[in-house]
């Protein structure tokens, strides 16, 4: 990189449906078949037939200027594909481009044997979603100025970078390795190492795409990690899942994790991750955590153990009932209601016991008044659990 005076989710029709609909090769190789002139980056907007999402190509050097063309090229345009072929260049207008891709949710693609070196590996990253292939030449090293004849890294330029790196969320490990090759070298980006990184990547393969949700990060395996751990301890008593199924996916998370960086890594990313745990905790409750870890795992299509309400849909008759077997995101919440009501029969003395429960079987003709209205449902559930959110259930 230099610096001045010395950078299946899918996006609709954008990228994916030009990988579907054959133009990829097509446009790769009359767009960026051969590599810019000396001057400034080419920049062109293009559209491709039966192509929703406009597309947008970005060549050669990166320049003086060229991030103020980019913005001029882009203006007015709601989304957009952004195709990239770069030896790199200039620092501060690379971080001008990737600042706009981001703020207007861009998507950013390198082709298959093409490259993005330096600056435009900065401008990549700034994807919503980043295409690569395992062909894509996609490299870093720390930012230089040129004195002499001879390359010196630039701290300013390299603490900028590691700003912005840093504002798109990416985690310092990610940010050493963009910056840690000398000028003279490059790190190439594998689509396994961007995993390993927390880097979510569409991994292009011919005509087929895996999605970041069919190859998650390491972070993400170490998310699940925890929040596994999680239901198997503290949120076992609220929610009475099947803990073989919770055993299976936390062992399944912990063993793709180790693999993707290794023990000592794997063990560094998700022992952080048990601090987060503890304040949230300390702060909401174990009640609303676990209710939270679950809808979390459950909304990213992951077992949770819950299968359906705290009673047999095979039994239900009600409207309530019959909308509650019918509602995934009310299951944890009914078995917590259920679990703590149980307890409260159990274990609470009995005066203490008789208000607790005329409470319940007020709340329990809420509740049924809402008849299969979900949404009632989720707010007569939610308010009442906010209530109850000091009771930690024992193990």
């Amino acid at each position: 990189m230099v610096i001045v005076e010395a950078g299946s989710n899918t996006d609709g029709m954008g990228v994916s449906g030009m990988i579907r609909t054959g133009w990829l090769a097509v446009v790769a190789t009359m767009l960026l078949g051969v590599a810019g002139s000396a001057g400034a980056a080419e920049i062109e907007k293009f559209d491709l037939p039966g192509i929703a999402v406009p597309f947008v190509s970005i060549r050669g050097p990166i320049k003086a200027g060229d991030g103020d063309k980019f913005e001029t090229v882009v203006r007015g345009l709601n989304r957009a594909s952004v195709i990239l072929q770069s030896p790199g260049g200039l620092v501060k207008e690379a971080l001008h481009i990737g600042a706009t891709i981001r703020m207007e949710g861009f998507a950013t693609m390198v082709p298959a044997d093409k490259e993005c070196l330096s600056a435009c590996g900065l401008i990549w990253v700034s994807g919503v979603r980043r295409y690569m292939s395992d062909t894509s030449l996609i490299g870093f090293h720390a930012a230089y100025t040129e004195e002499n004849g001879e390359y010196r890294e630039s701290g300013v330029a390299n603490a900028e970078i590691g700003s912005y790196l840093t504002h798109l969320g990416l985690r310092i490990e990610a940010i050493r390795y963009f910056t840690i090759a000398g000028p003279n070298d490059f790190l190439l980006l594998t689509p396994d190492k961007a995993r390993a990184l927390g880097i979510e990547t569409y991994k292009v393969d011919g005509e087929n795409i895996t999605t970041p949700s069919a190859a998650p990060t390491v972070d993400i395996y170490a998310d699940r990690f925890v929040s596994y751990s999680l239901l198997q301890s503290r949120c076992a008593p609220f929610l009475q899942p099947d803990l073989t199924a919770v055993k299976r996916a936390h062992e399944a998370a912990f063993a793709e994790g180790n693999k993707l960086v290794g023990s000592d890594k794997w063990i560094d990313l998700w022992t952080p991750l048990l601090d987060q745990v503890k304040s949230g905790l300390n702060k909401k409750g174990a009640l609303l955590i676990c209710i939270e870890t679950e809808a979390s795992l459950r909304g990213e299509g992951q077992e949770t153990g819950i299968y359906g309400p705290s009673f047999s849909c095979s039994a239900a008759t009600t409207p309530t009932e019959l909308s509650l077997c019918r509602q995934p995101e009310l299951w944890a919440k009914d078995r917590a209601m259920n679990s703590i009501y149980m307890w409260v029969r159990n274990n609470v003395e009995k005066s203490v016991r008789k208000r607790l429960l005329e409470v319940q079987r007020s709340w329990l003709k809420d509740r049924n008044d809402c008849g299969g209205d979900a949404r009632c449902l989720n707010a007569v559930y939610d308010q009442r659990l906010n209530e109850l959110r000091a009771i930690d259930l024992p193990s």
